[in-house]
């Protein structure tokens, strides 16, 4: 009878330890290793910069400028980015018809820099003092009070907005 019992406990073990798949463990623990690419700028409004007729969160739909900016995680605990995002974008609010209005430059040219990070757990890493989570392959990066939205002669700040960056693992 004992050996019974534990012919069927390690039976039922063996089972459910080998039907977790590889893509069920990366989902419930993602790994951070690896290149994520930037895939969302959003700065909370919906908008029309192309003037296409279609409205937007995401500003990256909206400019004609060209993004390679990727995040590269490494084991050793560090991380690069590279072709880092930096055109110019300039938003001004209409005093009349309180519309926001968008000055887009895109810059040529390659930035890059690295860093450390720390996984503060399965969700959460941190670098450059910013908390990101992590939720399946995207990661999710929020810079409080980041964009500044200038009156029409951007003689003066009217409003502040946070940008959040989503970048989509490769």
């Amino acid at each position: 009878m004992k050996n019974t019992m534990t012919f069927i406990i390690l039976a039922c073990v063996l089972m459910f330890s080998t039907s977790c798949s590889k893509d069920d463990l990366e989902t419930n623990n993602p790994s951070v290793v690896g290149v994520w690419k930037l895939s969302s700028y959003d700065i909370g409004i919906s908008v029309d910069i192309d003037k296409d007729d279609k409205r937007n969160t995401n500003i990256l739909n909206e400019i004609d400028c060209e993004v390679n900016e990727e995040l590269v995680f490494k084991s050793n605990g560090t991380v690069a980015s590279n072709d880092s995002f930096h055109h110019i974008i300039d938003i001004s609010k209409s005093n009349l018809t309180n519309d926001y209005i968008f000055n887009v430059e895109c810059s040529e040219g390659y930035i890059s820099t690295a860093t450390s990070y720390v996984k503060e757990s399965n969700t959460r890493i941190e670098f450059n003092g910013i908390v990101s989570t992590i939720n399946s392959n995207q990661l999710t990066r929020v810079f409080e009070n980041a964009i500044e939205i200038y009156n029409e002669d951007f003689t003066e700040v009217v409003e502040v907005k946070n940008l959040t960056l989503v970048y989509t693992k490769q």
